[in-house]
């Protein structure tokens, strides 16, 4: 639930951007993020999206994400971009559909083909132009030298991450601790197969961020996890966590990911899996230190044996 405080800045917002009564009326609260609010608002009987957050650094990744939108990767465009008091907000259009992982069998059946093309999209947005690795920046740049620098700094607690002090909770978990060194380990001597492309990662493509209506993918939201390197990552997202979805499993989505993206570009085929096996690390070790952070609200324990369960798989 949205704490009252969120609302009464929202109506500010509004009212400092919008002449007529109809936005603030019109004002409906969204399920926002981790960090974030959401509101659904209409002015001259157009819908549109405000967000609220701490921090702003999300809504400039969304901003410079939206120069590779095309109508097979519809990422809405920022309209405006400001503070009111200790938060940041973003507003952007609206965009109705149903969250990708929510369709059912059936209906995820017939929206793969247009997913596959909005992966194929997202898989050439080619940035051999842009400086860095690894994280996008606010600059619109990667935020590492190399790919591999990028993958191995997972292991670090940023004083100014949104999640420092993980690595503490860790060392008062010592089995957890344990396991995560052997995982970190893993994730060394895998990191050198994977390769130093320039591409676009959405990283985040579950958690109501990509959306469908009637079939077709209608947006591609929150660009806040987004990064610079090897797209194989995102199809390695979708594997890992397979088993929370059944319907993924009941389509072979995975699978049809996998072939599409080969099929595209036939030289990845050289070290595939090491490369699938790195990012779920990297993925698992990430969200190992996120529970960590959520102090006892999200249980680490689930993605532990989901990656152990992952390296004994043969493929």
């Amino acid at each position: 639930m949205l704490k009252p405080e969120f609302t009464a800045h929202a109506q500010i917002i509004l009212r400092q951007n919008y002449k007529t009564g109809e936005p603030i009326k019109t004002l409906t609260p969204l399920q926002g993020g981790e960090w974030s609010a959401a509101y659904k608002f209409s002015d001259g009987g157009c819908g549109y999206v405000l967000r609220l957050s701490h921090t702003q650094d999300n809504f400039y990744r969304d901003r410079i994400a939206s120069r590779w939108s095309s109508p097979d990767l519809p990422i809405p465009q920022i309209i405006a971009i400001g503070k009111h008091q200790n938060q940041y907000y973003a507003i952007s259009p609206f965009f109705h559909g149903e969250p990708f992982e929510k369709l059912s069998a059936s209906s995820l059946e017939q929206a793969i083909p247009h997913f596959l093309s909005m992966m194929a999209a997202l898989q050439s947005a080619g940035l051999d132009a842009m400086q860095g690795y690894g994280t996008l920046t606010t600059q619109g740049k990667g935020a590492f030298h190399s790919w591999h620098e990028a993958l191995l700094d997972v292991s670090n607690d940023h004083p100014d991450s949104l999640i420092h002090g993980w690595k503490k909770a860790l060392a008062g978990m010592p089995t957890a601790e344990r396991k995560y060194i052997r995982f970190y380990k893993q994730l060394t001597k895998l990191a050198p197969y994977c390769p130093q492309q320039k591409c676009l990662i959405h990283a985040d493509l579950l958690y109501q961020n990509l959306l469908v209506n009637g079939q077709k993918i209608s947006a591609v939201l929150d660009w806040g996890c987004a990064m610079i390197g090897d797209p194989a990552y995102d199809i390695a997202i979708f594997s890992f966590f397979e088993p929370w979805y059944p319907a993924f499993a009941q389509t072979r989505l995975v699978f049809r990911m996998k072939q599409a993206y080969l099929a595209q570009s036939p030289g990845n085929i050289v070290h595939f899996e090491q490369r699938m096996a790195a990012y779920q690390i990297h993925l698992a070790l990430g969200n190992i230190a996120y529970c960590l952070y959520s102090d006892g609200k999200h249980d680490c324990n689930e993605h532990i044996d989901r990656l152990e369960e992952v390296l004994r798989s043969p493929n």
